[in-house]
């Protein structure tokens, strides 16, 4: 005889192992997503006014946020700063 589980909350599915294995990759780069946002929320923090505020009016004129070009521009950094880097992503 089969044991028939019931979902924890009323209206959860029971997903099949392939679905639950899907669901907990989603949720996963979800949370790499949020965890990556908060670091750069904090960079921005540290950063004096003036400075956020030019970052905000190229971001604007880009069509782009924030984090995105300071992403960037650590990116770069890295390349040019440190060339083992950019051999190895590229």
């Amino acid at each position: 005889m089969r044991k028939q589980y019931a979902p924890h909350e009323p209206e959860e599915a029971v997903l099949s192992v392939e679905d639950a294995f899907r669901d907990a990759e989603l949720s996963a780069a979800r949370w790499q997503g949020i965890v990556r946002e908060q670091r750069m929320q904090q960079v921005l923090i540290e950063l004096p006014e003036p400075m956020y505020l030019t970052l905000e009016e190229l971001a604007r004129r880009q069509n782009r946020t924030v984090p995105r070009i300071i992403e960037q521009v650590i990116a770069e950094l890295l390349v040019t700063f440190v060339p083992s880097v950019g051999a190895a992503g590229g």
